[in-house]
């Protein structure tokens, strides 16, 4: 336990813990997707032996299933949330985000595949037991300041400090709260929360897929990063003419909103398509979250708690993914032979409202309304084959939600 008399357990302490957890591994998510968009897919985009192209899907497989494994532990936070008394969050500032806004002194950013992006993503998750030649995490003050820590472990092992400093009996609320299942949410590996018992043993599961152990971290996605590292080089040093990745801008938007660019940065897309492209893939991106974020507030219980989980699952394998690595085809306009990417861009509405009836509602007519704009798109001259696919299946999720 912290000497530091600020660090004295609390409710209101572990929901800002958790909260900050949530922003994160949202943040992270994005990242290794915004990575795995950026890799060539076909020996037609030049640059590769078909070799080299068979190392270049698997990296590509393997950072996609990593950043599954992040929506996870999303999810899994989300139920540690709604067990202590908070409600599932599914906010965070827009890319890029500073190296100060989080506690471990490192920028959440939105770039290609390489090795600068791959260095960040390894110090992320460097375990516990590999942070002794880092500098210590400094002491906060109070609890409105962001906790400090040196890798996403560290800022579980403060949230588990918390948890075990509080009195089980009065800190969990037993019901339906926190206690989503596989079955309803869709996520593998998802424990329902109901104590402190198992909301450790999320934690501990959420940290061992992160970093493994100090026995095995075969397949954490620490180890996961290093070994793509190692093997990025060796391609490299073997053939100079070596190109895995698309030519994406770092941290695109398809337009300047008021709350871009108080972080770093951002390159606008200039090329119409593109820009259109982007706006659908973050108005796609939102309601997969609000329909997730619907659901993990009201429950196994809720109403509307399976048709939505599966929704937007199904959103995020068979349309994020595919308009993602249509905008990494696509030219950003800019004239210097760049392509465009996807922003992961959030807006400021609100939540789902609570009632089942009207989320229902609003769901239904935003992706009919996604449905129709995605295929006006993809019947544009020039419009990646991708972009097709993707507008077929929102027309697919659209119809899930009924007449």
């Amino acid at each position: 336990m912290s000497a530091d008399p600020a660090a004295i357990p609390s409710r209101s302490r572990l929901l800002s813990l958790l909260t900050e957890a949530c922003e994160l591994e949202h943040g992270l998510a994005c990242s290794y997707l915004y990575a795995a968009f950026s890799l060539k897919q076909d020996l037609a985009e030049g640059g590769l032996t078909w070799r080299q192209l068979q190392a270049v899907r698997l990296w590509a497989s393997e950072i996609y299933m990593i950043a599954a494994e992040e929506m996870l532990h999303l999810a899994q936070v989300w139920n540690i949330l709604a067990a202590v008394g908070g409600s599932p969050h599914y906010g965070r500032p827009n890319f890029p985000q500073r190296r100060t806004y989080y506690g471990f002194d490192q920028p959440l950013a939105l770039e290609g595949f390489g090795a600068r992006a791959l260095d960040r993503f390894i110090s992320y998750e460097t375990p516990l037991d590999l942070l002794a030649g880092r500098k210590a995490a400094p002491t906060r003050t109070n609890d409105d300041e962001p906790a400090r820590f040196r890798s996403v472990g560290e800022l579980y092992g403060l949230i588990a400090e918390q948890i075990q400093g509080l009195p089980e009996e009065s800190l969990f609320f037993v019901g339906s709260q926190g206690e989503m299942t596989p079955d309803i949410a869709h996520f593998p590996d998802l424990l329902p929360v109901r104590d402190a018992r198992s909301a450790l043993a999320a934690i501990a599961l959420i940290t061992e897929q992160g970093e493994g152990t100090a026995c095995d971290r075969g397949d954490s996605h620490y180890a996961t990063f290093l070994r793509t590292r190692a093997a990025f080089e060796e391609h490299r040093a073997a053939d100079p003419a070596f190109r895995p990745t698309r030519p994406v801008l770092d941290n695109p938007v398809p337009r300047i909103r008021g709350d871009w660019a108080g972080g770093g940065p951002v390159n606008v897309l200039v090329d119409p398509l593109a820009r259109e492209v982007g706006d659908l893939f973050d108005d796609v991106y939102v309601l997969m979250l609000r329909l997730l974020q619907h659901a993990f507030a009201s429950g196994p219980s809720g109403p509307m708690a399976g048709l939505f989980c599966s929704v937007a699952i199904d959103a995020m394998t068979t349309v994020l993914k595919p308009l993602g690595e249509t905008l990494a085809l696509l030219p950003s306009g800019r004239g210097d032979g760049s392509r465009a990417g996807a922003a992961f861009g959030l807006t400021r509405h609100t939540t789902l409202p609570p009632a089942s009836a009207i989320a229902l509602r609003i769901a239904a007519e935003r992706a009919e309304d996604l449905a129709r704009v995605a295929s006006r798109l993809a019947g544009r001259d020039g419009a990646p084959e991708r972009l097709g696919l993707a507008a077929d299946n929102l027309k697919r999720v659209a119809s899930a939600f009924g007449p």
